[in-house]
């Protein structure tokens, strides 16, 4: 404890009323000295007694505690210095910094962490959260251990001022190099086969060779580029399904380098069909007809083109074709000029009599082949020699009638393979589906075997044919489903589904692994027709590997889950397969820069009186301790300082008036008249 006395006052009036009535009487005393008055020292001897007297002075004699400097330590632990392998160092510097400043009395020393998120490094928001109750005559000074890369400098410098001299020791090497990559315009979606263009620029100020660009989409490279750098490129993709596509634009690397993380960006670009178009051939009118024409029209993004043969070209009764109601079949435009336009093609019950030619079938299977789709659901005509088996599709067919037909009921079943698969796994309860009552016998000798009929025969086959794919629905009877016979069943899930897996849509693959941000960290799925799909490859945005387990959770389907305790791209890997994710933004702004930077909190540290010291790579070339007087130089060559401020806090206190205050009123009043007085003589 410290004793001191000071001089305070009592006032009479509150101090507003007081400084209201200083000024009056200073205005009245500079008007009697501006006209010439005669006593103008004795009136103003006079007004200053009366104003003492309404203040009423006092001689305070204090206890007073001396109060604690504070001096704040921000250590930068963001991602900018984790990716380029200065976390560690940043961390050791701090503790150094922090063990030197509580060698000195009088000193409270705060540690703080700055960490990065969606909008950056915010140093200036550590410093002011943890300086917030401080009073501004207690704050000895703040020292920063950081790279630099700081996202919100101060623009009010005034702002900051109060601070104390802030110290900024900067982590690394400002005059290293680095290449990194930006995205000028990203679309968000696109048309799934239409062309998409992307900008970007790979900014390097150490080289102007030529940089390679790649361009993958969920981890398969599709385009390939060459730029200079700190120009703009351009290239254009296409977006090979719907839904989410993660793209990722990827520089190779530079001859200075801190990390690779920063020279790739990404973004998810949704894939939008412009509309499929379904061909849909009925062999003949009958009851399941309905079905595939109202599942297909209640989907607006499918664009139908339905023909049921009505009238075979062998009938004949005479009737005179101007009464016929119908149209031809425009066989050469469909199956030779616009078959191409077609991404899915349905033979429902057809059955041949020389209306399509031969070579019209190797037309679709070569259209198959290159990318489309075919699903044939079998009538009677199938087991015979008029069936579609008995042409040119047979090659890309994984299953062939043997020429007889079961017509006794029997239940649709979910075959062991058919559990594990996508187009069939979590459909409801099996077990009550309603019953059929036909089926064409055949064998399968390739594909995938889903559903099984009578005896365990094939019922629903899926199998791929060169780019495309092809199913083979061994019944025509989904309709008995749609209608509720014998309690029904999933004939819409079923169908959905199944014309899904034909168009190829991520959902449905059968070998697939997806990633997804959740609250527990990132979510993993994979789903496969194999074994257990063993461990999962997760790659963290800074390159990091981790092996994740799998446990099953249906038939065919295995999750997991994996921390996340970092910003950016992850990427999960098992065999060919890729699957990406984002936690926080894509590309956050801790991966975008990385050099140290000294000058972006610069000003700040010369608004407060501060400095900037370099300590190296690794940190270590630190500045000494000074304590220094209030407003006093806080750096020199070697060593930065931290102001003693002789703050205190006021344990007891006792006041002695200096006499009266209606005395120090009545000798103002005294001289006032006296003065008056002397201006009369």
């Amino acid at each position: 404890m410290i004793g001191a006395s000071r001089i305070g006052f009592d006032p009479a009036l509150p101090w507003s009323a007081m400084i209201a009535l200083g000024v009056i009487a200073a205005l009245a005393l500079a008007v009697y000295v501006w006209r010439s008055g005669g006593a103008p020292i004795i009136r103003g001897l006079g007004l200053a007694f009366l104003f003492l007297g309404l203040s009423q002075p006092q001689w305070v004699r204090e206890t007073r505690e001396p109060a604690e400097d504070v001096a704040l330590v921000v250590v930068d632990q963001s991602e900018s210095l984790a990716l380029a392998g200065r976390r560690d160092a940043a961390r050791a510097a701090g503790d150094a910094m922090v063990e030197r400043l509580s060698r000195e009395q009088g000193l409270d020393v705060r540690v703080r962490e700055a960490r990065g998120g969606p909008d950056g490094t915010e140093i200036l928001s550590v410093i002011e959260d943890a300086l917030g109750d401080v009073a501004r005559d207690r704050i000895g000074g703040v020292i920063v251990v950081t790279d630099g890369q700081a996202s919100d400098p101060p623009q009010d410098m005034n702002r900051v001022r109060a601070f104390g001299p802030a110290h900024i020791l900067i982590v690394g090497d400002p005059d290293r190099g680095d290449r990194r990559l930006e995205l000028v315009s990203a679309p968000t979606f696109g048309i799934v086969g239409e062309p998409m263009r992307i900008t970007g620029r790979v900014i390097d100020e150490n080289s102007n060779s030529p940089v390679g660009v790649s361009v993958s989409i969920d981890g398969q490279v599709v385009a390939r580029t060459t730029t200079r750098p700190n120009r703009e490129f351009s290239v254009d993709v296409r977006l090979p399904h719907r839904g989410r596509n993660m793209v990722i634009v990827e520089a190779a690397a530079g001859l200075q380098e801190i990390t690779l993380a920063n020279n790739r960006a990404a973004f998810a670009a949704s894939g939008v069909r412009d509309r499929l178009r379904v061909l849909l051939i009925t062999g003949e009118p009958h009851a399941g007809a309905r079905v595939w024409r109202n599942l297909l029209k209640s989907d607006p993004a499918v664009d139908l083109v339905h023909f049921t043969i009505l009238r075979p070209p062998e009938k004949q009764d005479f009737t005179p074709l101007n009464d016929l109601a119908l149209i031809p079949f425009p066989t050469e435009q469909l199956f030779e000029q616009r078959l191409g336009e077609f991404d899915l093609i349905i033979f429902d019950r057809y059955r041949r009599r020389g209306i399509l030619q031969p070579y019209y079938f190797s037309n679709i299977a070569r259209r198959v082949e290159n990318g489309g789709a075919l699903l044939i659901t079998a009538g009677d005509a199938e087991a015979g020699e008029e069936g579609v088996y008995r042409t040119a599709l047979a090659a890309i067919l994984p299953s062939q009638p043997t020429g007889g037909v079961t017509t006794r009921a029997y239940r649709p079943a979910p075959t062991a393979l058919g559990l594990r698969h996508p187009v069939v796994r979590g459909l409801p309860t099996p077990e009550r589906w309603g019953r059929w009552t036909r089926q064409i016998d055949a064998r399968a000798t390739s594909g995938q075997t889903v559903l099984q009929g009578a005896d365990a025969r094939p019922l629903l086959v899926l199998d791929r044919a060169g780019r495309g794919r092809v199913a083979q629905l061994w019944s025509d009877q989904p309709w008995l489903w749609a209608r509720g016979y014998d309690g029904g069943g999933p004939h819409g899930e079923l169908l959905r589904r199944l014309m899904h897996w034909l168009m190829q849509e991520p959902e449905l693959e059968d070998e697939r692994l997806t990633l997804n941000p959740t609250a527990q960290g990132l979510g993993i799925e994979r789903s496969t027709l194999g074994a257990s799909p063993g461990p999962i490859d997760l790659i963290a945005p800074n390159g990091q590997h981790t092996s994740v387990a799998l446990s099953e959770a249906a038939p065919g389907l295995w999750r997991g889950v994996a921390p996340s305790d970092q910003q950016g791209l992850y990427e999960a890997r098992a065999g060919e397969l890729r699957a990406f994710a984002a936690v926080g933004p894509l590309n956050p702004r801790e991966a975008a820069a990385i050099a140290a930077n000294p000058d972006i909190l610069r000003p700040f540290a010369q608004a407060t009186g501060g400095s900037v010291v370099l300590t190296g790579e690794d940190g270590r070339r630190l500045p000494d301790i000074r304590r220094i007087d209030r407003g006093a130089g806080a750096g020199g060559n070697g060593w930065i300082g931290i102001e003693r401020n002789g703050a205190y806090t006021v344990r007891s206190a006792a006041a002695t008036p200096l006499g009266p205050g209606w005395l120090w009123a009545l000798i103002g009043v005294a001289l006032l008249m006296y003065g008056w007085r002397r201006e009369s003589a």
